[in-house]
């Protein structure tokens, strides 16, 4: 099976995954960690974002024709520490999609079904992303293509109807005593975007090597960046500071003041069953990434993407990224402590060590 991405397909999805811990990280932890000052978070991320983007298309320049990230790792670390760097990478992700399981499902009981327990929500979601990952991966790509116009649309609406409660006040004043506060938010921006980019560059090999493929990642950073100054803007810019670090999901309950011409009244549960489309997306790549590193390390064929995903290795990855869900937190506060100390962490440690020690140590053995 041969993996062949457009540019645009390949960025609709990064778009579609950042979407799901977007709204749950970025108004929330960044009104909490800059107050006020948190709108500038976007700004801050933008140059070590760009950064990353390029040291990320730097290695994948140095990769043979359809090598993704996951293979020039096995390339640079050698047969025994790269297929460990695999396993690794699809614990990492299993984890990964444990968490957007569970953040989901509490976003439906938080904002729509209050007192539900979580393993319904966890199972739906789980189970519209197992069909996602036993299909070809073209096929998610495509999906994210024709699903991100849909939620840029809903996206634009919100935004427009919530402009006439945006207060700028709420938005200042910024000193200079914010700055250790905003450079906190852009850290805690940062770390989504690049694992973003980390997880799709595992598909990197699949899109076409053009003189402005690089431009195309700097593009997405860019756009990315100013996304969430939107999202901030208008979350802290209605909500205040203090009410925007407060909520689990501040950018669901701005929602709920809204009315699309007094016909849909209080909308929010619309949009919020829409935000099903990042979980799918996400936790299907998530599925999709961790098959094809377990694949890949225990077989001598060390090319992801290369065969059809095993539907009994989905099936074993999509039970513990279930299990995962629903028992590692017991409530909302254990995993919201956990998702916003634990997991960004994980994020920048394995994303320094997946990107700078694996590039430092395949120079030194002379493997890219």
């Amino acid at each position: 099976m041969h993996l062949s991405l457009t540019r645009r397909q390949y960025y609709a999805l990064c778009t579609m995954v950042l979407l799901s811990p977007l709204l749950h990280l970025v108004p929330r932890k960044t009104a909490a960690e800059a107050g006020c000052g948190g709108w500038l978070s976007g700004a801050a991320a933008l140059v070590p974002l760009l950064l990353f983007a390029a040291l990320l298309e730097g290695i994948l320049r140095r990769g043979r024709p359809g090598e993704g990230i996951g293979e020039i790792t096995l390339r640079a670390l050698g047969p025994v520490a790269g297929r460990a760097a695999l396993c690794l990478y699809a614990l990492w992700f299993l984890l990964y999609g444990a968490f957007a399981l569970r953040i989901g499902a509490e976003r439906f009981i938080e904002a729509v079904f209050p007192l539900s327990q979580p393993w319904p929500f966890v199972v739906t979601i789980l189970a519209m992303a197992v069909c996602g990952a036993l299909g070809e991966p073209k096929a998610l790509f495509r999906a994210a293509e024709i699903f991100w116009p849909l939620l840029a649309g809903v996206l634009t609406l919100v935004l427009v109807f919530a402009l006439p409660g945006l207060d700028v006040k709420n938005l200042l004043p910024v000193t200079a005593a914010d700055a250790p506060g905003v450079a906190r938010s852009a850290l805690t921006v940062f770390g989504a975007g690049a694992a973003v980019l980390f997880f799709a560059a595992f598909a990197g090999g699949a899109t076409p090597e053009t003189p402005g493929r690089a431009r195309c990642a700097m593009r997405w950073c860019v756009r990315t960046c100013v996304l969430v100054t939107l999202l901030s803007v208008f979350a802290i810019g209605n909500l205040g500071a203090g009410l925007t670090a407060q909520l689990n999901h501040p950018f669901f309950t701005l929602l709920r003041n809204i009315s699309l011409f007094h016909a849909v009244e209080r909308f929010g549960a619309l949009v919020i069953g829409l935000w099903v489309l990042p979980d799918f997306v996400l936790v299907s790549m998530l599925l999709t990434l961790a098959v094809n590193c377990l694949r890949a390390a225990c077989s001598r064929d060390g090319r992801l993407f290369a065969q059809k995903n095993p539907p009994a290795l989905v099936l074993l990855c999509a039970a513990a990224a279930g299990a995962g869900a629903l028992f590692l937190a017991q409530n909302a506060f254990e995993t919201d402590a956990l998702q916003t100390n634990v997991v960004p962490v994980v994020n920048i440690v394995l994303l320094g060590v997946g990107t700078v020690g694996m590039y430092l140590i395949g120079r030194a053995r002379g493997k890219i």
